[in-house]
C-alpha cells in the first residue's frame, strides 16, 4: 500500500505547476519578494530545541549517546565508530571508473584554484619598531559529509581541499552510516585526499561529538560541511566553542536573462537548483521584458512536466520558482543585491559588464555557457557558499576559512618613549589607570 508521502507525490505529479510572472514594482511583485526574503529568515524552534538536547546528551555521555542517536536516526549501530583506513581503501576501489576520473579532475582543479588563496603575511617597519602579521593554519578541523537523500563525493573535495591547501594538520570526517557500508565514491574521494580519520556518525550528534569530543573522537577547532536542518541548528549552537563555516540553508539561484538567452537553458538552470528537495529552495529569474518572461515560463512548465523530479518541483511553495519583470538592467542588478543569492547567473549580452555592478552574491556565473552546475562539480571554485542572504557579508569556503591571523609587535626604546604621551592619555580618558602606569613605569 502506498504511503501518505507517496500518494502526495503521485498527486503532485499529476498536476502542472504555475510559474508566477510578477512586475517587481507591483503589489504582487512586492508581496512575492517579501515572501522570498522572509522565508529565508525562518528558524524552526522545535528543531533547535531537539538539537540542543542531543548536544547536551553527547557532551555528557560521549560515545554512548552518539551510538544511541545513530541507531535511532540512521537505523544502524556500527560495531566501531571509526572506519578502518583499510576498509576505506577497499570501498574506494569499488567506485565507478568514470566517477574516479571525475573526482581526480575536480580535485586537481580545486587545488589549482585554492593555491592562489590565503591570508597575506607582512611586516611594517616604523620609527618605533616593527609590526607584523603572522598567519597560522587551524590545527584540527571536522568535516561533515552528508549521507541522507543521496551521497556527496563532491562535498568531500570542496571541504577538504582548501583545508589541506591552508596547511591544516588534522582533518576528521563524519558521515551518517549506510546500511551497505561507506559509499564507494565518498570513499574514493577520502582515499584520494589521504583522509584516514573517518567516523560513522551524522546529524546533530556528530556535530556535538566534533565540538566537545567523546571517548573516541577528539574535539576540533572548526566544523565545516553542509547537512540537514538538525545539522545546521547544531552548528549554530556550538559556534563559539568551535568555529563553523556557515549555517547552510536551502539552495538558491538568481538568473538575470535577456532576449539573447535560450529560454530552455534558463529553465534548466533554474530547475537544477530547485531540485535539491529540501522544500525551501529558491529559483528566481529576473528579466526586463514580459515577452522574455513568458517564453521562460513556458519552458519551465514544459521541463517540469517532463522531469523525473516533477513531484519535487510541485511540492515547492508557490514563490519558490518566480520570474520578476523589472524596468531596467540597473533595477535588475539592484534586485540581485537585495536577494544576495548563493548563485547568480548572468545570461545577458552585457554579462561581463553586469558582473561588475553586483556586490552581493556568493558566486557569479557569467554567460550562457557557464551554468551553476559547473561550479558545483568542475571549474575549481568552491561550492560551499553562503545562503539565505548572508552573501551580503560572508564569502565562499576557501583557504582563508582555515587560517587565522596573529598580530606581532616589537617596539624599540625610542618607540616606547614616543608612546609616553599618547597611551596614558588614552588610558586615563577611558578610566584604565594601570594601562597608563604600565607604560609610564618604563619611562
Amino acid at each position: 500500500m502506498p504511503t501518505a508521502t507517496t500518494r502526495r507525490r503521485n498527486a503532485a505529479s499529476a498536476r502542472s505547476r504555475s510559474i508566477p510572472i510578477a512586475d517587481l514594482n507591483s503589489r504582487e511583485g512586492k508581496s512575492i519578494l517579501k515572501k522570498i526574503l522572509d522565508a529565508r529568515e525562518c528558524r524552526d524552534d522545535a528543531v533547535a530545541k531537539a538539537a540542543a538536547a542531543i548536544i547536551s546528551d553527547v557532551r555528557e555521555n560521549g560515545d554512548e549517546a552518539l551510538a544511541k542517536y545513530t541507531k535511532r536516526f540512521d537505523g544502524v549501530r556500527p560495531a566501531k565508530l571509526r572506519i578502518p583506513p583499510a576498509e576505506i581503501a577497499v570501498r574506494a576501489r569499488q567506485a565507478d571508473p568514470e566517477l574516479k576520473n571525475a573526482i581526480r579532475e575536480t580535485a586537481r582543479r580545486l587545488r589549482q584554484y585554492h593555491s592562489c588563496q590565503g591570508m597575506p603575511m607582512f611586516k611594517i617597519n616604523t620609527p618605533d619598531g616593527e609590526v607584523r602579521q603572522a598567519v597560522r593554519a587551524l590545527n584540527r578541523v571536522g568535516v561533515y559529509i552528508p549521507g541522507g537523500r543521496t551521497v556527496y563525493p563532491s562535498s568531500v573535495l570542496m571541504n577538504i581541499v582548501p583545508a589541506q591547501s591552508a596547511g591544516v594538520k588534522e582533518i576528521a570526517a563524519v558521515t551518517p552510516p549506510q546500511k551497505d557500508g561507506l559509499d564507494s565514491g565518498v570513499a574514493f574521494a577520502l582515499n584520494l585526499l589521504g583522509i584516514t580519520e573517518v567516523y560513522q556518525a551524522g546529524g546533530a550528534q556528530a556535530v556535538a561529538a566534533l565540538a566537545y569530543g567523546t571517548e573516541t573522537i577528539a574535539p576540533v577547532d572548526k566544523i565545516v560541511g553542509p547537512g540537514n536542518a538538525y545539522v545546521a541548528a547544531a552548528k549554530r549552537l556550538v559556534y563559539g566553542k568551535v568555529d563553523i563555516d556557515c549555517v547552510a540553508g536551502p539552495s538558491e539561484v538568481v538568473i538575470v536573462a535577456d532576449k539573447s538567452a535560450d529560454p530552455r537553458l534558463v529553465a534548466l538552470d533554474l530547475l537544477a537548483q530547485a531540485e535539491h528537495g529540501t522544500g525551501d529552495e529558491i529559483a528566481v529569474c529576473i528579466v526586463e521584458s514580459k515577452v522574455v518572461a513568458n517564453k521562460i515560463a513556458a519552458a519551465l512548465t514544459k521541463e517540469i512536466n517532463a522531469s523525473p523530479s516533477k513531484a519535487t518541483f510541485m511540492e515547492l511553495p508557490p514563490h519558490a520558482i518566480t520570474i520578476f519583470v523589472t524596468t531596467s538592467r540597473a533595477e535588475s542588478l539592484e534586485l540581485c543585491d537585495t536577494i544576495a543569492p548563493e548563485h547568480l547567473q548572468l545570461m545577458t549580452e552585457e554579462a561581463n559588464d553586469d558582473a561588475w555592478h553586483v556586490s552581493n552574491a556568493a558566486a557569479i556565473f557569467i554567460g550562457s555557457d557557464t551554468p551553476t552546475a559547473l561550479g558545483d562539480y568542475f571549474i575549481g571554485t568552491n561550492h560551499v557558499l553562503p545562503t539565505g542572504g548572508t552573501a551580503r557579508f560572508a564569502s565562499p569556503l576557501g583557504v582563508e576559512s582555515f587560517q587565522k591571523r596573529i598580530s606581532i609587535a616589537k617596539v624599540s626604546l625610542k618607540g616606547l618613549k614616543s608612546a609616553m604621551d599618547i597611551v596614558p592619555t588614552f588610558a586615563r580618558a577611558e578610566a584604565f589607570h594601570h594601562h597608563a602606569v604600565s607604560v609610564e613605569a618604563r619611562g
